[in-house]
């Protein structure tokens, strides 16, 4: 079951995240600027919230069809999300902050994923929400 709300309704649109070359370290920059801008000053009561409490995380992908992002694993866009959260983000060999907002992943008991087909390359994009987990 959901428990509290902790982050609701995080959207980034107009680009999916690269899973993979060069575009990744853009990619996991621009998630990051839009999560900053939608918390501004909030995001440390955001950490404080999350910290050490079991997670439950819904995430929706919106892909056009015709794109080489709708045929990409889910699991693969899931990940590039979750290091821009973690305290740090791996590049290959280069290690930048991340948000620190999910400080432990082991912590994250379940995750709910999907994709939805949209129309124009504009409406691309992701939304998100966390909760705390409750049995």
């Amino acid at each position: 079951m959901k428990g509290d709300i902790l982050l609701q309704n995080i959207s980034v649109r107009g680009f999916i995240p690269a899973t993979a070359g060069k575009n990744v370290k853009e990619d996991k920059k621009k998630i990051k600027l839009a999560i900053e801008t939608k918390l501004g000053k909030n995001i440390e009561s955001v950490r404080n919230r999350i910290n050490s409490k079991p997670l439950s995380i819904g995430i929706t992908f919106y892909l056009r069809a015709e794109s080489a992002h709708a045929k990409k694993d889910i699991q693969s866009l899931n990940n590039v999300l979750l290091a821009v959260l973690s305290p740090t983000m791996a590049s290959g060999k280069e290690v930048e902050t991340g948000l620190d907002i999910i400080k432990d992943e082991s912590l994250i008991c379940r995750t709910i994923i999907e994709k939805k087909l949209v129309e124009s390359e504009k409406d691309e994009g992701m939304t998100f929400s966390i909760y705390e987990w409750s049995n």
